[in-house]
This record gives structure tokens, C-alpha cells and sequence, in this order.
């Protein structure tokens, strides 16, 4: 709540308004209200905190939240019923997140309020940036699950199994263990299917001496984990390990590396210059890492473009992969805390390859 009041100081703001028509923002919304539904609406002035949904909802969002409830009828439109409020509040200038809505959304909210509006979308994701206490105690949790997930999902690894069965089973694991929901959709992805980084599970068959890319996350009370590991069934060869360890090696400079006040764009490099150190620079193009929370991809980022310095308490991952087309990929992940001296790393997986 004082994070949002002192935004509307600084940006001379009357009223914020959060739209979140079926999980167009349900990020921002629970992050500022506690409500976890798909469709509401929050008007959040100096005086007022508002949410508005409908019948769907109206006894989850009575358990979630705090705010000031108005029950959405059949019959009316969303934004009439939000143009009707903001003018009896008599706000002028309106803060919004034009990243978070559609271009109809938007036009339809204008067309009916006709006010100064304020883009706040990269205020907010700056503030969702800086994590406090309970959230690292969810996200923590969050990996606990994951990483407990995995080790029960290699024990009924052999050969011959379908990168969708092991999928499958992962996901079924994390819900056991109390996730909320999967964070994303898991990526198995074995032998040369694990070059292409977002590879999603498919029927192929896992045979012995492939490297294997598992990457999942589950969710617990909205926030997320996000790991990767590789396993082999039986032994892999020479260059499977020489692979492994350039970009095990490139992980450890950047965590090493890591702290407060660093650019995105530095922690970045310290990875990249391993990597191009060793020949591989051209398979590795993605970015080192991105901030975890309730969504999967936040602020901040550790990217070659991204010149933001690294806040205190942020969580992001470091995810350094090589991966030759045709042949395998290897990427290994942690989730890291970032603090005024450096790091801790949160995830507690080896790193090394799980031999089964």
C-alpha cells in the first residue's frame, strides 16, 4: 500500500486503475490487492482502494482481500461501471499500464472518461522488482517444491521413456508437494531436441547416452520457481562434458560476480566472455537471466542490452546454454537472491549431469 501511495505522489496521479479482464493482469492485481481471480478491475486513489468483479468471484475476492468490494451486474459494461466511479472520485489524471491492456481496452476506457492518462508500466514492474520478506519465503518454497519434484521424477527415468511422460510426471510431483500450479510449460528435451532452447516435451523416446534438458517451475501462492538441469541414462560422451563444464564454468563467473549496484549488461558479460572464451559464443544467444515472481519473466534482467543497475532483493535467474544445432544443448539454471555483498543462491540442486 506504500509503495502504490507514494507512486501516486510521484507521478501526480489521482486514481490507479488495474484492469485485468481474463488474466490480462492478474500479475499486478494480486501483487497490489491479494486477488487471485481472472477478471477484476482495482481503482486505487489516496482515499479509496477498489475492486470490482463479478458473481464468479464474489466470495473468493470477500477471502482475498481488504479492498473495497463493488459486485459487477450482467447487464452493464466493465469500463462504464469504471468511468462511472472514477468521475464521482472527480480524477483527472489517471494512472494506467498501457503494456497490461489492449489497444480496445484502452480506446473503449477513453472513450468513456475523458481524463489525462498516466502510463505507470514500468514504475510498477520496477516496484514488483524489489522483493520483501514473505515473497522470498514463497519463491523459496516454490523451489523447494520443484527441486523435490525432480529428484522423485529421476527415479522412474530409464530408457526408452517419452520426454512427455517424464513431463508428465514432474508436473504431477510439484502438485503433491503443494504447488499451486506448474509455472510454465515444462521443457524435456533430449539429444538434439535440447538445441533448441524452448522446446516443449514430445513423444520422443529418450534413448541411452543423450543428453536430456529438463527446465520447469512450479508456483505456490502465486510465485514461481524456474530451474534446469540435464540428465543422462548411461554415460555421455567427451564433448557432452566439455559443453557441461564451459557452461557450468560461465554460471559460476556470473554468480560469483553478482551484487548490488552491477548493470544487468555486466553481470551478463562476465557469462558471455566464458562462453566466447571457449569457442561456443554463437550458440549461446539468449539472455543470461530474468527476474522471477509472480510471473515467470519480470524485472530485472541480466541481458547484454539491459543497463539497469541490479537493486538489492531482487531474485533472477542465471540460465547460461550452449546449443549446437543437430547435436544436443546443455543449460543450467539457479534462481539467485541478489544482496548488497553479492548473491545467495536459493536453488540447492547439484549442477552437475544426473547420471541414471
Amino acid at each position: 500500500m506504500e509503495k502504490f501511495t507514494n507512486l501516486l505522489q510521484e507521478k501526480n496521479i489521482d486514481a490507479l486503475v488495474v484492469l485485468n479482464i481474463e488474466n490480462s493482469n492478474s500479475a499486478t492485481t494480486r501483487y497490489i490487492s491479494g486477488f487471485s481471480g481472472s477478471t477484476s478491475i482495482i481503482i486505487f486513489s489516496k482515499d479509496r482502494r477498489i475492486i470490482i468483479t463479478d458473481s464468479r468471484y464474489w466470495e473468493q475476492v470477500k477471502l482475498e482481500t481488504e479492498f473495497e468490494l463493488v459486485k459487477f451486474k450482467g447487464g452493464q459494461r466493465f469500463i462504464s461501471l469504471v468511468a462511472e466511479i472514477l468521475k464521482k472520485l472527480g480524477v483527472k489524471n489517471v494512472g494506467i499500464e498501457k503494456q497490461r491492456i489492449s489497444l480496445a481496452l484502452f480506446e473503449a476506457l477513453k472513450a468513456e472518461l475523458d481524463v489525462n492518462y498516466i502510463d505507470v508500466s514500468n514504475e510498477i514492474l520496477q516496484l514488483r522488482a524489489i522483493k520483501n520478506d514473505d515473497e522470498i519465503e514463497k519463491i523459496r518454497k516454490a523451489i523447494f517444491i520443484a527441486e523435490e519434484a525432480f529428484r522423485k521424477t529421476l527415479e522412474i527415468v530409464k530408457e526408452g521413456i517419452t520426454e512427455k511422460e517424464v513431463s508428465a510426471y514432474l508436473e504431477y510431483q510439484m502438485k503433491l508437494l503443494g504447488a499451486d500450479k506448474i509455472a510454465f510449460e515444462t521443457i524435456v528435451a533430449a539429444g538434439w531436441r535440447g538445441a533448441l532452447p524452448h522446446a516443449m516435451a514430445s513423444e520422443k523416446r529418450i534413448e541411452k547416452g543423450e543428453p536430456v534438458v529438463v527446465d520447469w517451475g512450479a508456483s505456490y501462492k502465486g510465485y514461481v520457481s524456474d530451474l534446469t538441469r540435464v540428465f543422462c541414462i548411461g554415460e555421455p560422451n567427451e564433448k557432452v562434458e566439455e559443453v557441461h563444464k564451459v557452461v557450468l564454468e560461465a554460471q559460476e563467473r556470473a554468480i560469483n560476480g553478482i551484487k548490488a549496484g552491477l548493470t544487468g549488461e555486466a553481470i551478463d558479460k562476465l557469462a558471455r566472455e566464458r562462453i566466447e572464451k571457449n569457442g561456443y559464443g554463437e550458440y549461446f544467444g539468449h539472455s543470461l537471466g530474468h527476474g522471477i515472481g509472480l510471473e515467470v519473466h519480470e524485472e530485472p534482467r541480466f541481458s547484454s542490452t539491459y543497463k539497469n543497475v541490479i537493486n538489492a532483493n531482487s531474485v533472477v535467474t542465471v540460465e547460461p546454454g550452449i546449443y549446437l544445432p543437430g547435436e544436443f544443448g546443455i543449460r543450467i539454471e539457479d534462481d539467485i537472491l541478489v544482496t548488497d555483498e553479492g548473491c545467495e543462491v536459493l536453488s540447492s540442486l547439484p549442477r552437475n549431469i544426473f547420471i541414471i
